[in-house]
Order: structure tokens, then C-alpha cells, then sequence
């Protein structure tokens, strides 16, 4: 919609007015602590010179023709997608994408931002919180896949399923549900492999903290993390839990999506300026 208004073909900054105007999620929070943004950005497509001879391309799926420029950014956010395990774009690949590329049109509209803190509010794996006053474990369609609480005995194979999934990172964590009498570990089984896992209250041993959760590459998008986390909730619900924290999350919109969660809000007073 801002391309078609402007230049009719979609340049990067319209990629980032287009997440101004979104306003949920991270989005509204850089829109509020940064509320003359779109203005500025605005303005400043209004004095570029763009090239007009530059029909853009066709590329999915969008409406209307992209830049080369354009192609290059969706292609940056993709490999990031990628390169952190995930299977969804979502806006903070796009603004990656966007404040690092070296094109001579980005950089004239992002110069003098604050890039750093644009990158912190809307890129970087955030905080979140889930209320469980009103929770209510939803309906979980069947499936032939297996969700259990995990047993002493599936320590071994859980641990080798991390380690080959997501590298040596979350294993002391795994180990410190182990080694708890009640285990505070849910895995998805189908026959005898493991597809996912998800768990709460192992992160440094700290109290009402989701997490971490992750399920195979090959077998996401089937909505075993979605049953997973809800496991974990309803029964973080059940221990007497009001409220349970997922840090660091990465893919924002799922939590956002999956479980009404909302990210804590950073304080940046001097971004306004």
C-alpha cells in the first residue's frame, strides 16, 4: 500500500513504514518509542530521487513489481530465517535485513537513525509474558504423535536429540529437569523418536520460566511446538503459577499467536528525540 502510493514499486522503506503502521507486537513498540519515525521516513521518500526507469520485478507474493534491492533484502531475511532454525519471515529478519544492506537509497532514508536501538526494540530475541489466571488448556486436534511428561530413562536420547537439533547450548538446562523428582520436561514421540520437546523452571533453576522448547526442523509447522507449550502452561497453571515468563523468545509471533503472550516492554526514552 505505501509503494502503490508512492513510487509504485516496493523500495525497502516501504517494507519498514509498512511495520510502522502495523502497531501490534515489537511494531508498536518501536512506534512508540519512536513516534515521528514514519514522519521522518515519509519525508524523506519524498525528496529521494528514485529511479524511474526502474520497473521492479515480479516476485510472490506480492501485488505489485519489488526493486533489485528489495529482492536482495527478502533474500537477507530468508537466510537468516534459516540460519536461526526457523521456518517462518518475520519483521525483525526484514529490518535486519533492511538497516544492514549497502545500497545507496536505504542508506540516504536510514541515515542518523538510531539503528542499534531499531534493531534491539524490533530484531532481537525478546521477553515475553503469559497471563494463566483466566488460561484455559485449549483443544488439541488428535494426532497420531505421542506428548508425554518425560521419564528419567528418556534423559540419553533427549540430550542426543538437542545436541543434533540445536547444538550443546540448552543441555545443562535438560540436565537440571533431570535432575528434579517431578520433571518438568514434555516431548513429542512418534513410535520411538523424539520430535520436540519443551520445558519450564530449568533455565538457571529459576521459577515460572518457559522454556527451552524446540521441535525437529522437518517436523515443524505440524503444531507440535503449539501442544508442547500448552502442556507445559497447563501444568505450570496447576502448580499455582499466575503468570509464566518465556525468555529470549525468538520467533515472537508464535508465542503472540499460540498463547496471547505479550513482550515486556524496554524503556528507550531517548529514541524520541
Amino acid at each position: 500500500m505505501e509503494a502503490e502510493r508512492t513510487t509504485k514499486v516496493v523500495y525497502p522503506v516501504h517494507l519498514l513504514l509498512g511495520i510502522l503502521l502495523e502497531k501490534t507486537g515489537v511494531c508498536a513498540e518501536l512506534y512508540i518509542n519512536y513516534p515521528r519515525l514514519t514522519e521522518i521516513l515519509n519525508d524523506r521518500v519524498a525528496q529521494m530521487q528514485f529511479e524511474i526507469e526502474d520497473e521492479g520485478i515480479i516476485y510472490e507474493p506480492f501485488t505489485i513489481n519489488i526493486s533489485q534491492t528489495t529482492k536482495i533484502v527478502l533474500e537477507h531475511a530468508d537466510f537468516q530465517m534459516k540460519r536461526f532454525k526457523q521456518v517462518y519471515i518475520n519483521e525483525g529478519h526484514i529490518v535486519d535485513a533492511i538497516l544492514k544492506i549497502n545500497d545507496r537509497l536505504t542508506k540516504a532514508i536510514i541515515d542518523g537513525l538510531d539503528v542499534s536501538r531499531i534493531l534491539e526494540i524490533v530484531s532481537f530475541p525478546r521477553d515475553m509474558i503469559v497471563s494463566l489466571r483466566d488460561y484455559s488448556f485449549p483443544t488439541i486436534p488428535t494426532s497420531v504423535i505421542t506428548f508425554r511428561k518425560a521419564k528419567l530413562s528418556d534423559a540419553p536420547s533427549l540430550k542426543i536429540f538437542v545436541e543434533k537439533e540445536f547444538g550443546n547450548g540448552w543441555l545443562d538446562s535438560i540436565e537440571n529437569g533431570f535432575s528434579q523428582e517431578d520433571i518438568p520436561i514434555f516431548i513429542a514421540q512418534d513410535e520411538q523418536e523424539i520430535l520436540g520437546f519443551a520445558c519450564f523452571d530449568v533455565v538457571r533453576r529459576k521459577k515460572g520460566l518457559f522454556g527451552p522448547m524446540g521441535t525437529s526442523l522437518s517436523n515443524r509447522t505440524q503444531g507440535i511446538g503449539y501442544t508442547l507449550l500448552h502442556y507445559c502452561l497447563g501444568e505450570m497453571k496447576e502448580i499455582g503459577y499466575e503468570y509464566a515468563v518465556i525468555g529470549e523468545a525468538g520467533p515472537l509471533e508464535f508465542y503472540e499467536k499460540s498463547c496471547n503472550a505479550v513482550v515486556i516492554p524496554k524503556k528507550f526514552t531517548d529514541l524520541q528525540q
